[in-house]
């Protein structure tokens, strides 16, 4: 499905524009709060939508199977970007690109088995919780499916899904309202399953059918709502708004999803290629900045351990925004075309 692949490329690239925005300690005091807001509102959220509307009922029926398969899709992508983190944090710190320190070999020892419990994180490897995230979200709702269907024999489709509503509504609230630990991301996974679920029922009942024959009027309806969801709630930096900004967000992953429908989007190769490389830039685009960040303190004789400031220096202004885009992505992309060809190749080895 190649408007998949455009939505990935998309909400990618909201992620790049989003972090390449925060210059300041704290988001909200940004001269960019607004644009981070609403960026945050649907780049993320539409990554655990497409995770939703590309979810296979079938999963539901033999669910060690099919978490054995989502543990390999996302557990060994997270343990090797995590291990490259690992392997050569002596290295970013010696470079003044974390503020962190430096390992012993008790440390190593120690952080090892906190990568391969999807434990650790760093001052680069920071964006990878989602990775965690959606895998447990998945896993969850694989078990609620089967406790639905094969325990409970909920066969109707209409109750099965109301029960999921409800759970999933008492989960979101849960998230958002009771300071429950925060342990693996927990918080997150619980105010954000609704993002997943709608994908389920987006796919389910056939409502991308009718996106599809009406793409550009529900892309302005929905893009509208979720433009003044962004002006209205901060709650994409951090500022509590009890739930209220929920209708917005839904709208603006549908926006989202309307746009990569319109064939000039939907037959980007470009934005296609972003898609199928988001994972690699979803990890790497911190560690990737960093090149902008060294630039700039050499061109201003700044303090170098100034490079430790994240995801961009702090108090940039202009288009500078536009270079940490721009060469994030660059690298990452040619990260992305490395590793898959390095890969091919072990694969044509093996199997001769």
């Amino acid at each position: 499905m190649r408007y998949i692949d455009a939505m990935k490329g998309i909400a990618i690239l909201m992620v790049l524009f989003a972090h390449s925005l925060m210059n300041n300690a704290e988001k909200i005091e940004s001269e960019y709060a607004r644009a981070i807001n609403m960026l945050s509102y649907m780049a993320l959220p539409c990554f655990f939508f497409i995770n939703g509307y590309l979810y296979n009922h079938k999963y539901s029926l033999s669910p060690l199977s099919a978490i054995r398969k989502k543990f390999k899709a996302y557990y060994i992508p997270f343990v090797g970007f995590s291990l490259f983190f690992w392997l050569f944090h002596n290295v970013f710190v010696k470079l003044h690109l974390v503020s962190e320190e430096l390992y012993s070999f008790k440390d190593y020892a120690k952080r090892f088995v906190m990568v391969l419990l999807m434990h650790m994180e760093s001052g680069l490897n920071g964006a990878m919780w989602f990775l965690r995230a959606l895998l447990i979200m998945v896993c969850i709702y694989i078990l609620l499916e089967y406790v639905l269907i094969k325990l409970l024999r909920v066969e109707d489709r209409n109750k099965r899904y109301l029960i999921l509503l409800a759970i999933i509504v008492t989960m979101s609230i849960t998230g958002k309202t009771v300071p429950i630990p925060n342990y693996m991301n927990s918080r997150r996974i619980f105010s954000d399953f609704y993002m997943f679920f709608l994908g389920v029922l987006v796919k389910e009942y056939e409502v991308d059918k009718f996106i599809d024959m009406h793409k550009l009027p529900v892309f302005l309806v929905c893009g509208s709502a979720i433009t003044a969801t962004g002006f209205m709630f901060f709650g994409g930096i951090a500022k509590e708004t009890y739930g209220l900004d929920i209708p917005g967000i839904i709208c603006g992953i549908i926006a989202v999803f309307a746009l990569s429908k319109m064939p000039v989007i939907e037959n980007s190769k470009f934005l296609a290629f972003c898609g199928k490389a988001s994972l690699d830039i979803m990890c790497l685009h911190f560690l990737a900045y960093k090149v902008v960040s060294f630039i700039i303190i050499k061109k201003n004789n700044l303090d170098i351990d100034r490079l430790t400031e994240k995801p961009v220096l702090l108090d940039t202004h202009g288009i500078t925004f536009l270079f940490y885009v721009i060469t994030g992505l660059a690298l990452c992309l040619i990260e992305f075309i490395l590793r898959t060809r390095i890969l091919n190749y072990i694969r044509e080895k093996r199997s001769k």
